[in-house]
């Protein structure tokens, strides 16, 4: 055990950092932030130090992000560039998805099941779509499936339909995204599915708290701060709190502001409005003392001293009259 704790080797971090960590599971962020620790906080030493591809990098910077123990670098090396046959979508023709039906059992179980989630019978267009996240982008045939589930549920909630469901196209450039993502086994794709489904639930509810009065789903970037502000287990109250000072400051709706203050506040521990007021007051100022005489006044010696020897002065005169 001595061999392990050699002097000027050991790193530390606060029990509230190890606990985000625990409570969060991701492990790519942990490693990544054991990386911050052992160079100094330098983020770019920290990426070159795990080596790993920008697609898993940069979810752990954006979890670390969310739990507001870390910052991404600003200038994050460029992955290299992807080689030039895969700057085009592949074209596959009738022929070939013909016979990956016939000599790939997996593919064609995956077609029919497909078919079924998302209720009609798929077209060549549709089959390509399908082929190329199955051959060309490589993903599971269970990850494909629960990435198809995902946006028939998007697609439903969005447009407020029970009965609505996405087109193809749209599950293919969804599908490239989680490629960039990593999100090419089961297990990260339910890891990160349940985290957008926490995000789903409370998307309306947010968007009303920052003054979005008409339901519709929020663009992009807007879910990027929803999905940190979930993560980091923000009350709809507090972000109301947020949103009026944000207004208040900036006389408009501010994301990057508005995203400011709360991670603020998650770093001062405030979780409610009533912890925000507390924290924000001003420190009481000591009691001023009261004009002239302060309230301990003690008299000198010599003071007391002189009253004494006054008085003894006039009880004498005092007795010499009486006398």
């Amino acid at each position: 055990m001595s061999a392990l704790l050699l002097p000027n080797e050991i790193l530390s971090m606060s029990a509230q950092a190890a606990r985000l960590l625990l409570d969060s599971g991701d492990g790519d962020g942990a490693l990544l932030y054991l990386a911050l620790l052992e160079c100094g906080g330098d983020g770019d030493r920290a990426s070159a130090r795990l080596g790993w591809p920008d697609a898993r990098l940069r979810p752990a910077w954006e979890r670390l992000a969310a739990l507001g123990l870390a910052q991404a670098p600003n200038k994050t090396p460029a992955p290299p560039p992807p080689p030039k046959q895969d700057d085009r979508l592949p074209e596959y023709g009738r022929g070939e998805i013909a016979a990956a039906m016939e000599r790939e059992p997996v593919f064609q179980g995956l077609c029919r099941e497909l078919e079924g989630m998302l209720g009609r019978v798929f077209t060549d267009n549709d089959l390509r779509c399908l082929y190329t996240m199955y051959d060309h982008l490589g993903l599971p045939a269970e990850v494909i499936m629960e990435l198809t589930g995902w946006a028939v549920r998007r697609e439903r909630r969005q447009k407020n339909n029970p009965a609505a469901c996405p087109r193809m196209p749209q599950v293919q450039r969804e599908a490239f995204k989680w490629k960039r993502l990593g999100l090419d086994t089961l297990e990260r794709a339910q890891d990160y599915l349940r985290r957008q489904e926490a995000v789903d639930g409370r998307e309306w509810a947010i968007l009303q708290a920052v003054g979005v009065t008409e339901r519709r789903p929020a663009v992009e970037k807007e879910r990027e701060f929803i999905a940190a502000w979930v993560e980091l287990g923000v009350s709809d109250e507090l972000i109301r709190m947020a949103y009026e000072r944000t207004v208040y400051q900036k006389k408009t709706m501010n994301w990057p502001y508005m995203n400011k203050i709360l991670q603020s506040w998650h770093q001062a521990g405030w979780k409610t409005p009533a912890q925000v007021e507390a924290g924000d007051k001003p420190p009481k100022r000591p009691a001023r003392p009261a004009q002239g005489q302060p309230k301990d006044y003690q008299p000198s010696q010599e003071r007391i001293q002189k009253n004494a020897d006054w008085l003894d002065q006039f009880l004498e005169k005092q007795r010499k009259g009486g006398g």
